[in-house]
């Protein structure tokens, strides 16, 4: 019987994830090992030069380093020794490692600084860009008994800060645009994230990355920074950088005002939202809204989904 996950607060590191097809590597020392803390509360990041040069070769040698022996009593492999990575296939970008029955018995704190650390190891090789876990071939289950399915460079949220410590998972539903972009596209993302950021904050850094999901568009430019979210009485404050004026992408002009409220209100409860830019609120988007005011919900703009 599989084991499913419960909602928890992990004590330990946030991650941030990254990756890209089978290619040649320069030799870097930006390549690291992961390994968990002897309290089991933490990872420890080690500098790493791989001897491997290929895509699939690195893989099979970072399949290796995860599962090596730890003599050193300051820290134990990311990997306990009871779990086996038994096997594992590459297909397309997107790396699925199959782990033995044992993996099912690691605690829960346990599991996600394994699981965290190991998609860390493998999403750092060009060419791979999503990591898939398995379970004696069954796909691994969070708490609801649906797949974890595809961890990637979004899948974790880390704090600007040093100071992680905690992790929390949600479900996100964000909306984002058509191909069109006259109309909101709701998508749900999953993501683990430091307790030490806001939820709020979370969101507005998820629409910003923009979506996962093909057919469902950015609705704010990737280069948009946040100078501040918060939520006082019940009413979300959101603080952009002037990007959000200068670079609007070629939507509906109301499509990124309630890409932002929409989300915030569906993960954050609050009952409306304000924009402003560089702090100052007495700014006209797009030449056509008024952003001094407090936005309500508008889920009339959403676009129903395809049955």
């Amino acid at each position: 019987m599989k084991k499913q996950w419960k909602y928890f607060v992990i004590i330990g590191m946030a991650f941030l994830l990254g990756g890209c097809e089978n290619k040649t590597v320069e030799k870097s020392s930006e390549y690291h090992k992961y390994y968990v803390n002897a309290e089991e509360t933490g990872i420890i990041t080690k500098n790493y030069v791989p001897e491997e040069r290929k895509t699939e070769s690195m893989i099979q040698e970072m399949a290796e380093l995860v599962q090596e022996e730890v003599t050193d009593e300051t820290y134990k492999s990311i990997l306990p020794k009871s779990v086996k990575l038994k096997d594992y296939t590459f297909d397309n970008t997107i790396l699925t490692v199959n782990f033995s029955e044992e993996y099912n018995e690691l605690s829960n704190t346990r599991e996600i600084l394994a699981r965290a650390g190991i998609v860390k190891s493998f999403i750092q090789i060009p060419g791979v860009t999503g990591v898939q876990f398995l379970i004696e071939g069954e796909p691994a289950e969070d708490n609801s008994g649906n797949p974890l399915g595809t961890m990637d460079g979004d899948t974790f949220v880390e704090n600007e800060g040093k100071n992680i410590n905690s992790y929390l998972f949600t479900t996100l539903d964000l909306y984002f645009t058509n191909e069109t972009g006259d109309r909101l596209k709701k998508e749900q993302v999953k993501v683990y994230y430091s307790s030490n950021v806001p939820l709020e904050k979370v969101v507005v850094q998820q629409l910003i990355k923009g979506p996962r999901q093909d057919g469902t568009y950015p609705t704010l430019s990737p280069d948009t920074k946040i100078l501040g979210v918060s939520i006082s009485e019940g009413i979300g404050y959101v603080n952009l950088d002037k990007t959000f004026l200068d670079q609007a992408l070629t939507v509906q002009e109301s499509i990124p005002i309630y890409s932002i409220v929409n989300s915030l209100v569906d993960a954050c409860h609050v009952t409306k939202v304000q924009i402003s830019v560089n702090g100052e609120t007495k700014k006209t988007f797009r030449e056509s809204v008024d952003l001094d005011q407090f936005f309500s919900s508008d889920y009339s703009l959403v676009e129903e989904a395809s049955p």
